[in-house]
């Protein structure tokens, strides 16, 4: 089993736990006639606290845990999708729960936990939902400060949960098992609103140069003015500057220069309303806080034959990769997908390595003249058996999944392809 494996793997034994001892220790039969629906609809709701709470553990970004999922990107990943499993279960919860007059207060504070959660999770999926999207488009600072929220209204269906007459109130170890968990993801929300700020601190930096490489993308460069933060080739950073309300917020950017260097670079592209004011705004002489870095995307990690795969500005993980090499242990093909060739930043770089390290190739493909990068072209492009070599992409969601199902469909295993999730950005 992989150890990246394991973070997944136990978020679901948490759930599969909580169902075997309601099966094991069923509560007393309460001689209603609805009973086996109030009996799942419990199941449901005290699986859905245990998932939210994971997902709250998982907010607080603790390095200590990525490699038990594979990288910061892989717990996002995760995190979105145990808030939608678990939002399912509550909607199941309240259509199979049988109404009951006890306790009115408590019955209104799990229908408010459900819509806050349900408007929370929608504000984070607003792009993906046809005519939604088009018609709620959140600024991501302000879908940040909305997400904070989450936690409250967990907290809002944990009271509820415990304070309703349930019949999982009549087995104890059940109950307890519940709400331990509950109560840890309680504790890890008050930690991040209120302790966090205040005990973790990020690495001061200032902005030493800004560099705006085409109409669109800047390169900036950081100066320690202390520690430096410390980092592994192709591993990004949350990064904000202070003195400007915008740029205030952190947002996570890949760190595109070497460990070796003793400044970060960022290379930052223009695509959204805080990226267009930094692109527009940010100066020289800016103070900069820095969190990071994380990120377990390592091609040394990976086989003998590889092959790299970056779309627009998904170069710049291995832009820090070409900038770090040394003594090149193995075989690299490197392939650049850009629309227009004024995109094709860093591309004299690549080149160079190229010609300073005959194991390391690359190739740009102009999509305007080339047409797209397809896997077929790759395939067609490769010297060797392609099941034996490990793939490394970074990009566009689309283009990563779509190169990630072909080869997997032509017999490359699973774990021998690599990619960050990159749109959980």
């Amino acid at each position: 089993m992989r150890q990246s494996q394991l973070g997944n793997l136990t978020i679901t034994a948490l759930v599969v736990i909580n169902v075997t001892l309601w099966i094991i220790f069923p509560p007393l039969h309460n001689g209603k006639e609805l009973f086996v629906n109030q009996y799942i609809s419990e199941v449901l709701s005290t699986s859905a606290l245990i998932l939210f709470a994971c997902g709250i553990i998982l907010s607080l970004r603790l390095r200590i845990f990525e490699t038990f999922f594979g990288g910061l990107d892989r717990m996002y990943s995760t995190h979105k999708s145990i808030a939608l499993l678990g939002i399912s279960m509550i909607f199941a919860h309240f259509l199979l729960m049988p109404l009951t007059s006890d306790t009115p207060w408590g019955n209104r504070l799990g229908m408010t936990a459900m819509i806050g959660m349900t408007i929370l999770i929608l504000l984070t999926l607003a792009h993906r939902i046809p005519f939604f999207g088009t018609m709620v488009r959140l600024a991501y600072h302000n879908w940040k400060i909305t997400h904070k929220f989450v936690g409250l209204f967990f907290i809002i269906g944990m009271i509820h949960a415990v304070n309703v007459n349930n019949i999982v109130q009549t087995s104890d170890i059940v109950n307890w098992y519940g709400k331990i968990i509950y109560y840890i993801g309680a504790a890890a929300y008050l930690y991040k609103e209120l302790l966090a700020p205040l005990l973790q601190k990020p690495y001061a930096y200032v902005v030493e140069k800004v560099r705006k490489l085409n109409l669109s993308t800047l390169e900036v460069t950081l100066k320690p003015k202390n520690e430096k933060a410390k980092q592994v080739a192709g591993q990004f950073t949350f990064v904000s500057f202070k003195g400007d309300k915008v740029l205030s917020e952190s947002h996570p950017f890949t760190v595109s220069s070497s460990p070796k260097e003793d400044s970060l670079r960022l290379s930052i592209k223009a695509s959204g309303d805080w990226t267009k004011h930094l692109y527009e705004n940010l100066k020289e002489g800016s103070e900069a806080r820095v969190e990071g870095c994380y990120g377990k995307m390592n091609y040394k990690d990976g086989g003998a034959e590889q092959i790299w795969i970056a779309g627009g500005i998904g170069v710049t993980p291995f832009l820090s990769w070409v900038r770090d090499l040394d003594n090149l242990d193995r075989e690299i093909h490197f392939y650049y997908t850009v629309r227009a060739e004024n995109d094709a930043l860093f591309w004299d770089e690549f080149n160079a390595a190229a010609q300073k390290h005959s194991r390391f190739r690359a190739t740009l493909n102009v999509s305007a003249k080339d047409g797209s990068l397809t896997a077929d072209k790759i395939v067609a492009n490769i010297k060797g058996d392609i099941k034996g070599k490990h793939f490394y992409m970074c990009g566009p969601a689309p283009m990563t999944e779509a190169f990630q199902k072909k080869f997997i469909g032509l017999g490359v295993a699973e774990g021998q392809i690599h990619f960050e999730e990159f749109n959980f950005r």
